[in-house]
Formats: structure tokens, sequence, C-alpha cells
């Protein structure tokens, strides 16, 4: 397939597509649909392995996968990344075109959807039966029948013109370029009929074997393994110049593919050439795919390859409808490693059986850089737009990613003693072990001033953008905060329906309550894509919920889901592989994750860590231990040895007694070590106040610092003014 039109490289834009899972992918393991701008790590990654057959579109990749089911990958504004129930088993070979998919069915049919306004996905009669190969250009369709006949559909100027009589019998392939439809007969011989350069030249007439059209060009693979170039390159934006072939191509070649302005040959040593226009990197081939591919297609502004081992490398530009460029993305599975995912606008993390936090995406803050202590020991996680939060097994909160707005300082109140965590944009929300919320971060609409309503007594939290909900043990729902509701900010609310019974809670652009009876209320955020407007099979038997910027999503008691909202970024195109079986749900910014299983499971009950209790029964508080976390303490396990080594050491050395050292509580990390060199650290807290009530921090130059021979600290500074108490804390 290709285009009519250039557009400028590097316009910002975002990236939309619909995915299901290779092959391997098993109970447990996660797919997903909906907007993925970067794959999830090698680490958690299940590649797609089971890919026979490629085809390119110009924001779509099409690829047919062993079982004859079709997987469509690319923009969905107009269903195109929707594969319908007949096209997922029993097809035969694939293509894509402008908006629009086409396959080819093992009985000899032909299905098409996407964009049809110019009739191009309306199949003809004719294409109905009898068709042995499909091509797809800008807004037509061609098929090519048994008896050596081509039926084409779409629009007339573009390519869907009647067909030559010369190509009415004989024919053996077919191919659709922007504006015209291309034949290659038994003789060896080129039909070419359309706009563009309807002709061929005369090296064309005999000895051809396969053939492949872009926009102004044309491709011939002659027997001899040699390519035959015909028509123009764009050269630089706005000027063309005659279409060739390099070298390379002069010899051993297989197979042949055109995008708008450029191509490629497949060389018999499983390497990929390509040349012509390399405005979005279509021609700059990746090492991926100079060896071991077996097979080759092109889109306007991309390129793609599919190796020996059934995966699939892409490289160039989608061209989107609406304006701009973006990169294919090669979507994987993720590995069933993984227990929980949390997604925001931008990145992803995900919580691996291990309790170690894996995290990619955008990386702009360090958001996706996670930090040794969220390496091991984690319970939960929560992205916000560019922070992450996971909550440890021990009750402790970590934060990385921005702070702008203090998102990531995680006060002392929520040091321990927290059982869930939620993100917003730039707020963070933690839920305590006694039914208290603490919240912290941007304020700026009132989304962390906790109300007295939930200071006590609250079972769930789930954030919004700028605003929190809590869900409270008698099944009411407490909000604050703003919410936008399509036109400006307002405070945010909760209606009657939500006042009593819920039993769940999730916040995306909008917010979702899940009822005892098992149905699902849903407000707020204006409803543009009607993502409040609860369809009937998500009004009885669900069990869990997510909501996202501009869709919901909903897990029923069978294992079945429902998702509705905005089509576009195919958040809502539930997965082929789900119809077994659903577990668990998780939802990005505009993307949908599943985790397959045979029913819906229970999600984990955290264990409330006591400051005071002793966990692992070793003789020293849970608090103290997960202070001296960094000196290799654990409150998970007994460590008699060590306690009585600190209890001995620390009396002998008259440093402190057993009760102080029960008595060390979370604030800041007053002992923390650089996994990089292995050295400790101690912060000590300067303050000072006026009153002995209210202390402010009281910030020490490097010069004031210093430890005298004895191996004392000391701090020196001038008598402020007016007077104060100076207060000194490990925090």
């Amino acid at each position: 397939m290709i285009k009519t039109f250039l557009l400028p490289s590097g316009i910002c834009a975002a990236l939309w597509f619909t995915a299901t899972a290779g092959a391997g992918v098993a109970s447990g393991d996660w797919v997903y649909a909906g907007l993925y701008d970067t794959t999830a790590p090698a680490e958690i990654a299940l590649p797609y392995r089971d890919v026979t057959k490629i085809a390119a579109g110009q924001a779509q990749m099409v690829t047919l996968r062993q079982d004859g089911g079709v997987v469509v990958w690319g923009y969905n504004s107009y269903g195109q990344a929707v594969v319908p129930a007949a096209a997922r088993s029993g097809v035969t070979a694939i293509a894509g075109g402008a908006n629009f998919t086409v396959a080819l069915k093992q009985d000899g049919s032909v299905l098409a959807w996407g964009q049809n306004d110019k009739g191009q996905t309306t199949v003809p009669v004719a294409a109905q039966s009898g068709v042995t190969a499909i091509a797809a250009g800008l807004f037509h369709t061609a098929a090519l029948k048994q008896d050596g006949s081509v039926v084409t559909w779409g629009d007339p100027q573009h390519g869907a013109g009647p067909v030559p009589a010369a190509a009415q019998s004989g024919v053996i392939a077919i191919t659709a370029g922007s504006m015209n439809t291309s034949a290659l007969k038994q003789d060896g011989s080129v039909v070419v009929w359309g706009g563009d350069w309807a002709s061929a030249p005369l090296a064309t007439q005999s000895g051809v074997t396969a053939i492949a059209g872009g926009h102004l060009h044309g491709l011939a693979l002659k027997q001899n393994g040699s390519v035959i170039v015909w028509g123009e390159y764009p050269v630089g934006l706005y000027s063309s110049g005659p279409a060739t072939a390099p070298a390379a191509v002069q010899s051993g070649v297989t197979a042949i593919a055109a995008g708008s302005y450029h191509a490629l040959a497949l060389k018999q040593d499983g390497s990929v050439v390509a040349w012509g226009w390399n405005g979005d990197g279509q021609v700059t081939v990746p090492a991926a795919a100079q060896s071991g591919v077996i097979a080759i297609a092109a889109g306007p502004e991309m390129s793609m390859a599919l190796k020996q081992d059934g995966s699939v490398v892409a490289w160039g530009n989608y061209i989107l409808p609406q304006g701009g460029a973006l990169p294919p993305t090669v979507p994987v599975a993720i590995s069933g490693s993984v227990t929980s995912i949390a997604s925001k606008s931008s990145h992803s993390l995900a919580l691996k059986q291990d309790g170690k936090v894996v995290a990619w995406g955008s990386n702009s803050s360090g958001e996706s850089t996670v930090p040794a202590a969220a390496l091991s020991g984690v319970f939960s996680i929560a992205a916000g737009d560019t922070h992450s939060l996971a909550l440890k097994r021990n009750g402790s909160v970590v934060a990385w990613g921005s702070n702008n707005y203090g998102e990531s300082t995680v006060p002392v109140q929520a040091k321990m003693g927290v059982i869930a965590l939620a993100a917003g944009s730039y707020h963070s929300v933690a839920l305590k072990y006694d039914g208290s919320v603490v919240a912290w971060g941007k304020n700026d609409y009132g989304q962390t001033t906790v109300p007295a309503a939930a200071q006590s007594g609250v079972t769930a939290i789930s954030a919004g953008a700028s605003y929190t909900l809590a869900l409270k043990q008698d099944g009411s729902v407490v909000a604050w905060g703003k919410i936008y509701d399509g036109q400006q900010m307002v405070p945010v609310t909760v209606p009657a329906e939500a006042q009593s019974g819920v039993t769940a809670i999730a916040v995306g652009s909008h917010s979702l309550a899940l009822k005892q009876n098992g149905s699902v209320v849903a407000w707020g955020g204006g409803n543009t894509f009607g993502q409040t407007t609860v369809p009937a099979a998500a009004q009885s038997g669900v069990v869990a919920i997510a909501a996202a910027d501009a869709h919901s999503v909903a897990l029923k008691q069978d294992g079945s889901v429902v998702a509705w909202g905005y089509p576009d970024f195919g958040a809502t195109t539930v997965p082929a592989e789900t119809l077994a079986g659903v577990a668990r749900i998780a939802t990005g910014m505009n993307s949908t994750f599943y985790r397959l299983g045979p029913a819906p499971e229970p999600m984990p009950v955290f264990h409330p860590i006591l400051p005071d209790a002793d966990e692992d029964g070793d003789g020293l508080s849970n608090a103290a231990e997960i202070k001296l976390e960094a000196l290799g303490f654990d409150c998970f396990v007994s460590q008699p040895a060590l306690i009585q080594a600190l209890y001995s050491g620390a009396a002998n050395a008259g440093l402190y007694t057993t009760g102080q050292v029960q008595a060390i509580r979370p604030g800041r990390p007053g002992i923390s070590r650089d996994a990089a060199s292995g050295k400790v650290k101690l912060t000590l807290d300067w303050q000072r106040a006026t009153d002995l009530t209210t202390f402010t921090n009281f910030p020490a130059a490097p010069g004031q610092l210093s430890v005298n021979g004895a191996g004392d600290f000391e701090f020196e500074f001038s008598v402020p003014a007016p007077a104060a108490f100076i207060r000194v804390d490990e925090p």
C-alpha cells in the first residue's frame, strides 16, 4: 500500500494500536490493547514468534499467525485494527490499505474492514469466492481469481478503474499502488492500469517473477534475481528524480516490496536492501533485518521484515491520518512472572512474583529508573504521570521520578504502616492500616487535602489527575479535589448510587464504582467518549473494574471482559486470547492489560505491619528494623544474632539503651546504602524553633560541618535572631 503525499518528519503524535499475544502465551501471561509507545523490557517480554506473513498499511502493521488468525497493530480510528471474528482463523493472505485491512480466507472469500468512504471494504460478489490473492492500495482493493482474472473495487480514481482485457485472464500475481493496479501474467509480462505510472518498461514484458508498486515507481523481480525499477523518487520534499536500483539488487534477490517512495529487496542470504526516500528512516535497515529474514513488506514510510523465528522487525514511521508520524512499535505479550501492572500517560510499571519492580516507557523525570529499594520486597505499585510508587511488604513506601510538587517526597506519616497506594498526575496517596489516608504532592485543586471523612474507616483508595476517591467500610465513597468535566475544572462529586453498597472504586479521567450486586456506576469527566455510559453487559456479574483516560473496563464472574469508551486507541478492543478467560485487568492512559486465566483471581490481601509489633520474633520492633533496613535488618527475617550484637555492642559502647533502639521510628531515610559503591550514609535533621512547637529546617553550609578526632559531628553556626531552640534528630 502506498500514499499520495509526504508529511514532514518530526511531527509529534501518539502511537495507537491493538495488540494480542504471541506464540507460547498461557494462563497467567498478560496481553494488551491500545496505546503503547514502547514495548516491555526483555526481562518480562514474550515476543511474537508465530507470525507467518506480514503486510503494511499507512498506519498499521498486519500479521498472519500460525493458527490462521490475523493480528493488526496500528492506528484504529476507522476500525482497521479491530479484527472481525471471521478473520481470527482460516486466513491465508493479508493486505493493508490506507486505513483499512484485507484478509483472504481458505475458502477463497475476502474480508475487508476499516475505512469505507470509497467502497474499498465493500467486497463485491465476484470476490466472495474463488480468490487466490489480494492487494490493497490507498483507496482501492484488488483480488486475483482462480481463473486468472482480476477484480477491483473502491475509488475508480485510485486504481479501481476498469480492468483491461490483458488482466482478465492468465494473471498469477497482483499488486496495488496508490492510484494503480499491476498484474503479473503467466508469460512473465506485467500489465499496469490506473493513474500515475500506468505503464511498465519493455524489460518487464518477459521473465518477471514478482511485482511491487509504489506511488510514483514500480518494481519487477526477474528470473535471474535482478530488480528493475521505473518511475520517480522524491528528491527533497518538493522535487523528484528518476527511480534507480542499487548494485546490491542486481542479483540474488528473492522478494521485493514498495512503499510510497522507497523500495525493499530480500536477498538469498536473508538480508534486506532498502533504497529511495529516507525522510522517515524507512531505508535505514536495522541490524535485526540484516540476516535471517524470510519476508518483507512496505507501508508508505515504513518497512517490515519477518524473521525465520517468526518475529517481526519494523522501522521507519507510521503516517497518521490526522497528520504527523511515529515509529511503528512491534508489541509483545508480558510474562506470567508479572503479578500486577500500573500504567499512566507515558510509562508503565510491572511487579514480578519475586517482589521486583520493572519499568519501561518515558524516563524524562527518572520515573522508569527503578531504585534499589524497589528491586525486592515490593507488594504493590502505582504510577503517576511522571513519578512512580512502590509499597513494600514491610508497609513502607518508595517513590521516584518527578518531584516538582513533592509527589516523590514521602511524608513521615507514610513511612510505615501503609497498606495501599494510589497516584494521580502529580500527587500521591497512601492508605494506612488504621483506615486513615495520607496524601502529598500537588494540591492546586485540594487533591491532597484529606477531608475528615477519609481520616478513618477507609478500605480502598484511587486517584485521578487532580482528585482522589476513598472507599469506606460502610460502602460509601468520599471524594475530594477537582475533575475536568469536558469544559472546565469542577469539584468532584459522588452520585447517590455510589453512596452505599460499593465494594471497589477506580479512577481515570472519570470515576467507577462496583456495587455489591455486581453492577457498575460511572460518573464524571464529561462522558465525551461514552466512558461513563455503562453498557448492559456491565450492569451485572462484574467482579473487578478499571478506569483510564477515556475508557472503562469491567471483568465479569465468568472471566469475560466488557470495555467501553474511546475506540480510536484500540483500548476497548478485547483481544481474541481473552475469550478463554481473564484473571485480572489493568489500564494505562489509553491501554488495557489483561492477565489470562480461566476465572477472575482475587487480589492479594496486604498483611499490615504494626510499628510496635515484632513480625519475625527476633526481639526488635518492626519500626526499628524498617529504619535500619540499609544495615541488613529485615522485619520478616528473624536474625537473633544480629539483634543481640546490636544490643550488646551498643550497651558496651555506652551509645544507647535497648529501650531507645526499640523506640526508633522511620522518618526520612536516616541510614541509606548506595547500591553501586556499597557506602552507608547517615543523615541528620537540623531544625530550629522559637516556641518549642513549630520546628523548621535549619540549613547548614558544607563549611559549617566537620568531624573531630573523636569522630564527633560538629556544626558551627551563629546564634540566630531572634533566639531559637535548636533540635538535631536522626530523621
